[in-house]
């Protein structure tokens, strides 16, 4: 990328984006994003994808009877298998820190899992659940379930019983092992054990610290989907309890990630064609461009970064934008996928120009 092609401005429909600050010929990168992060891959992948690359086993051998899982692999005592396509990535994930280390508590968090499954309430109510009818839900309302977990948790004792009934699902475990993931993260860099990959050429601000200036759609996504409150609860207590006491200091970084992991996350997809959703990562400079159902970029995943290309030719002014979803629905489609996952009734040009006449 190019630093002086783009900058940062806020504008009026969409916080945050990038603009051209001179012309830009189609064809141009203007923009990397190096690692997520917080990712995931989910568990009926985690053979089959790359730790270090993410490159899909089913998508690259296409031939009848090839193997659709990679072979080399990673068994280190304390931590789960991980496995690699070819030994360069092996060597290169092993040299590295982050990644041993969440294999480390990706582990603990597996088996932490099953611990939960020992017992389960004689009731079959979850304590950590609001009580009472279906009320209007407010950010006050959030917060007060947020408040209710973190005097559960402040009780090691209350929290071993609950966490010992709960009966983690699965889903609960996979966004789990995505808000480790950035747990890692911010500890490895508070202790300058690596060199986090951020997005400095738009940003001076540490890692951390852009990730809290993305936009939170905790409300919205909690209004959408109510019963998302109580499985982010869930995975709170969980990591409370599971994550090693050097980490548990980071914890609380659970409710920022969560608030912002919706609507500002990317999938990781098995190629272009999107067939497979392996999983999903927190990209943060990637987060700065905005939808349009008729993008003037072109995003592109290679390995862990994920590059942007102009997809034509952008004049000075003219806003920097991918495109979220399929744009070869129609609009009420592409609205609908929008206002459920990224909270927002487009307004682009092409949608505007497509919108029935009232």
């Amino acid at each position: 990328m190019t630093q002086s092609l783009i900058g940062l401005r806020t504008t009026p429909h969409g916080g945050r984006s990038l603009f051209p600050i001179q012309p830009i010929a189609e064809g141009t990168s203007i923009f990397t994003c190096e690692a997520p992060f917080a990712h995931v891959i989910y568990k009926d992948y985690r053979r089959e994808v790359c730790a270090q690359c993410f490159a899909y086993a089913a998508s690259t051998f296409r031939s009848i009877g090839d193997p659709r899982t990679w072979s080399i692999r990673s068994c280190r005592v304390t931590a789960e298998t991980v496995w690699f396509c070819t030994d360069e990535c092996k060597v290169t994930w092993e040299s590295g820190v982050i990644g041993p280390l969440i294999a480390d508590i990706n582990a603990l968090l597996g088996k932490a899992k099953i611990a939960t499954r020992r017992n389960s309430p004689k009731d079959g109510h979850d304590p950590i659940l609001p009580n009472g009818p279906p009320v209007q839900i407010t950010q006050d309302y959030i917060d007060k379930a947020w408040a209710d977990v973190e005097e559960l948790v402040s009780s090691r004792a209350r929290l071993s019983s609950y966490c010992s009934t709960m009966n983690l699902e699965d889903m609960e475990l996979e966004i789990s092992r995505s808000v480790a993931s950035a747990i890692v993260q911010r500890y490895v860099s508070d202790h300058s054990l690596a060199s986090l990959a951020t997005s400095s050429i738009i940003s001076t601000l540490d890692p951390w610290t852009e990730v809290l200036d993305l936009q939170s759609s905790e409300l919205s996504n909690v209004i959408l989907r109510p019963y998302i409150l109580a499985a982010h609860l869930r995975v709170y207590a969980f990591l409370c309890h599971s994550l090693p006491k050097h980490l548990r200091l980071y914890v609380p970084t659970a409710r920022h990630i969560l608030a912002r992991d919706t609507g500002n996350a990317f999938g990781i997809w098995d190629g272009d064609h999107r067939d497979e959703m392996l999983g999903w990562g927190l990209w943060v400079g990637a987060s700065y461009f905005n939808h349009s159902c008729c993008p003037n970029v072109k995003k592109t995943r290679v390995g862990r970064t994920i590059h942007f290309t102009t997809s034509r030719s952008v004049e000075i002014g003219e806003e920097l934008c991918i495109s979220y979803i399929d744009t070869s629905q129609t609009i009420t489609q592409r609205r609908q996928d929008l206002e459920n996952s990224w909270f927002f009734k487009c307004g682009c040009q092409r949608c505007q120009s497509e919108e029935p006449e009232a």
